[in-house]
């Protein structure tokens, strides 16, 4: 049973002057929190198998301390233009095509993106979102990756904020 993690990028810093919204980092705030969310994807679940992530600074910054933390190979990480400022639809096409042969698919992204996704696949979630360095885990009901509908989720989790 294949097994979806949807997580927005920890808390990064205004962008500096001249700089665009792609190029802002991650606070010292946010560092931390997505060593803290490395931990707590740690016992969400059986072990990552892939890691995608936006190439904006901020998603590439988180996916790095979760890949160090959780001792994630390099093999194991996708950088995937299409996942910066995604919607939905995007995200859903980006696992759909970029899975390969995983069980536990994580995904960091950017809200509202990630949150929408969330929202369609199970609904609950808060209006808001997920927070920064906040995950949600989907378990499917299928023998490969499903299409990502709401009938294939078996379980979530409530999302990790």
């Amino acid at each position: 049973m294949p097994d979806l993690i949807l997580l927005r990028h920890a808390a990064a810093k205004p962008a500096a002057a001249g700089a665009t919204d792609f190029e802002r980092p991650l606070s010292g705030r946010g560092r931390a929190a997505a060593a803290r969310a490395a931990q707590r994807l740690r016992g969400s679940g059986g072990a990552i198998d892939r890691l995608l992530y936006s190439p904006a600074r901020r998603t590439q910054e988180t996916a790095g301390i979760l890949a160090r933390e959780l001792a994630l190979g390099e093999d194991a990480l996708l950088a995937v233009p299409e996942l910066y400022a995604a919607s939905a639809a995007a995200i859903r096409a980006v696992v759909k095509n970029k899975r390969g042969t995983t069980a536990v698919l994580l995904v960091v992204g950017h809200n509202p993106g990630i949150s929408d996704l969330g929202r369609e696949l199970v609904r609950g979630l808060a209006p808001e979102g997920l927070s920064t360095a906040a995950f949600w885990r989907f378990s499917f009901d299928a023998e490969n990756w499903p299409a990502l509908t709401r009938g294939a989720v078996v379980a979530a989790g409530e999302p990790d904020q």
